[in-house]
């Protein structure tokens, strides 16, 4: 790993791997993800024609209330940079989101670590083994030729004591290394910026419609105070087949279910390291002051007293905000516009593929060590007890659902699904894996005569 071209921050050192378009992958690894693709998914994913179709894209812009560029504006799709974190996350959930995004990001930046968030040690996934090396090509090509990706690595210097039970941090400083990434693929100030979990994706239409129409937090010029454009997220829990009712940002969403907020996208020169911060002058942060969370009232929570008054005051500059490190694009929660397809529905214009997970043992190790961990995780009786999501999730593969969950795949209202998911084969085959998981976990608990 040290020979990796590396950069090192007070919180840990990044070590950036090449990416898809720099290796050659051996023979017995080419595989091709469009090979298993039905006859639909084929018409919905071979859409990445160089020729813009000037109507169907007026359609799309309208749909979400988008303009379409007007005759001063150029016509072109815009390029998307994509960032996300990866550690032990299953293949079918890589599989679920890369479909949907097939060929359309100009660069996917993956970045893994040799810790949990709440650092408890862990082998790396995708470096230093021959196992690792097959992973590693396999995820290179599921987002398609036209797209570079790469894994980078991070490694961080903090210990328990220096986190303050806040795990959140690692996160955090885990993030700042998809703008160095970005930078090193050529990212411009016209480009557009995407941050998610690796579990969660825009809908496909939506992304092509972020690339295409005139959306005001995408116009030059930009303050960079409140940039940007959010999801409402249709929600899985483990299986395709349970999902719930409530999108994110749907009307009387607090009393029906369950809302999501993310993928979260912003324009490139309100980004780190692509924007100009002669322009957009660093603010403070708690840690460092260039690292971890805004302080109060210099951009935390859409509040810049402090920042007008302390830092743009100095430099006779007025109404502008900083440019915003990776984790804030996502941490800085509402500073923007969330999105809903202007339907009948409400349809999402994201998917969150929450907790499909491969076992029980994967479900386990994820609560009790990562965001939020719950340290009596492994303790409980069931999965059913960690967590709300993981009760729903179990409920519906029992057949048992409320008025916040759909009945199934199918009876989901709207005009947006998940592309992968429209294999039924696909479907199928995660749905009887989970049902698995929790007949072995129903198992248990009948021998431990505690079932309810």
């Amino acid at each position: 790993m040290g020979k990796l071209k590396n950069i090192s921050l007070p919180h840990g050192s990044f070590f950036f791997g090449p990416d898809s378009h720099q290796v050659d992958i051996t023979e017995s690894d080419v595989f091709d993800p469009s090979a298993s693709w039905s006859s639909l998914q084929h018409e919905l994913l071979d859409d990445d024609s160089d020729t813009i179709n000037v109507e169907l894209e007026k359609k799309r812009c309208a749909s979400y209330g988008f303009g379409f560029p007007d005759a001063t504006m150029p016509l072109k799709r815009r390029r998307l940079f994509y960032g996300a974190l990866i550690s032990g996350d299953s293949a079918e959930v890589i599989k679920a989101t890369s479909t949907e995004q097939y060929n359309i990001y100009h660069t996917v930046s993956l970045i893994e670590s040799n810790t949990t968030q709440n650092l408890t040690p862990k082998k790396w996934r995708f470096f230093g083994s021959e196992d690792a090396s097959k992973e590693l090509n396999w995820l290179y090509q599921l987002f398609g030729p036209k797209t570079k990706v790469s894994v980078d690595y991070y490694v961080t210097s903090q210990r328990k004591d220096q986190i303050d039970g806040e795990e959140l941090l690692i996160e955090y400083f885990q993030r700042e290394g998809h703008s160095y990434r970005w930078k090193f693929n050529g990212m411009r100030p016209d480009d557009i910026a995407i941050i998610t979990d690796i579990d969660e994706t825009f809908s496909r239409d939506f992304l092509r419609a972020l690339q295409i129409c005139d959306v005001r937090q995408f116009r030059p010029g930009q303050s960079c105070r409140s940039p940007k454009v959010y999801a409402s997220t249709l929600i899985f829990e483990s299986s395709p087949e349970c999902a719930w009712k409530t999108k994110s940002g749907l009307r009387n969403a607090a009393g029906r279910g369950r809302a999501w907020f993310h993928p979260d996208a912003i324009l490139g020169e309100c980004a780190d390291q692509i924007g100009d911060t002669k322009l957009h002058p660093p603010t403070k942060r708690d840690r460092w002051e260039s690292h971890g969370t805004r302080l109060d009232y210099y951009g935390h929570d859409n509040e810049y007293t402090y920042y007008d008054s302390k830092v743009l005051a100095d430099l006779n500059i007025e109404g502008q905000g900083p440019l915003w490190l990776p984790h804030e694009m996502r941490s800085e929660s509402f500073m923007g516009q969330r999105v809903t397809k202007k339907d009948a529905w409400g349809s999402p214009t994201g998917y969150h593929f929450h907790n499909f997970f491969m076992s029980t043992e994967e479900i386990i190790f994820k609560y009790a060590t990562y965001g939020h961990a719950d340290k009596k995780a492994r303790k409980k009786k069931s999965i059913r007890y960690i967590h709300d999501d993981l009760m729903m999730a179990v409920m519906c593969t029992l057949g048992k659902h409320t008025e916040k969950t759909e009945s199934s795949f199918e009876s989901i209202a709207g005009t947006s699904r998940p592309i992968y998911y429209l294999n039924e084969e696909a479907r199928q085959a995660r749905h009887n894996l989970w049902q698995d998981i929790v007949r072995k976990d129903d198992e248990k608990l009948v021998q431990m005569n505690t079932i309810p």
